[in-house]
């Protein structure tokens, strides 16, 4: 096909085959080169028009993917179930994101995050400044008010917990194999015990197994 003449869809079709390509071989088994070749004659010239790089290419496939996530929708509803304590909340939010496809698919992509300073440092600022204060300390809140949950600080132990599962346990970010994950799950669960949330991420351990494989 001759180039598209259409600047927003010329960039949308190399999002889209990028985001494909580097879900079936994984993000570093990916060249640009290989990405041109899926293009359908568009030429290098034309990618390089819109990305500077491959890595400004991953930067854009992770947004559209984070947009199009549902996982934060699925989050929402269990904040509004008013059948279940903050406790259960939170478990069944860690549970909801273990099984949710599209955080599978960030996985297989197997990108180091190390290497992608700006996608780090993105992850870094949605983990602290959206998703525990928007998710995680409301349902810690509830939980001191039905009992559930004992904890004097509910917005730093909404951000400790989030970092440390999204963070420290994530191998994109620190590679590691699957038993030392496995461990490092384990000693999450006893500071939870310890840090007022009791059991919360022992029951949530089968599922967690489950997602490693």
């Amino acid at each position: 096909m001759s180039r598209n003449k259409y600047p927003e869809e010329t960039r949308k079709l190399i999002i889209e085959k990028a985001t494909c390509l580097f879900l079936k071989n994984g993000y570093e088994n990916t060249t640009v080169q290989d990405i041109i070749d899926n293009l359908g004659g568009l030429t290098k010239g034309a990618v390089y028009h819109h990305f500077k790089s491959k890595n400004d290419i991953l930067l854009a496939v992770m947004t559209d993917m984070y947009a199009n996530n549902h996982l934060l929708d699925d989050w929402k509803i269990i904040l509004r179930d008013n059948t279940l304590n903050g406790r259960d909340k939170i478990k069944k939010m860690f549970v909801a994101s273990l099984k949710d496809p599209d955080e599978k698919k960030f996985a297989s992509m197997k990108v180091d995050y190390k290497k992608t300073p700006e996608l780090l440092s993105d992850y870094l600022n949605r983990t602290v400044n959206h998703l525990a204060p928007v998710f995680f300390e409301p349902a810690l809140e509830q939980g001191m008010k039905d009992g559930s949950i004992v904890t004097d600080y509910p917005k730093e132990l909404a951000q400790v917990m989030v970092l440390l599962i999204n963070i420290w346990l994530n191998p994109m970010v620190f590679c590691c194999e699957k038993e030392e994950i496995k461990r490092k799950f384990l000693f999450l669960c006893d500071i939870a015990d310890k840090m007022g949330l009791g059991s919360i991420l022992d029951d949530v351990y089968p599922v967690f197994e489950e997602y490693l494989g």
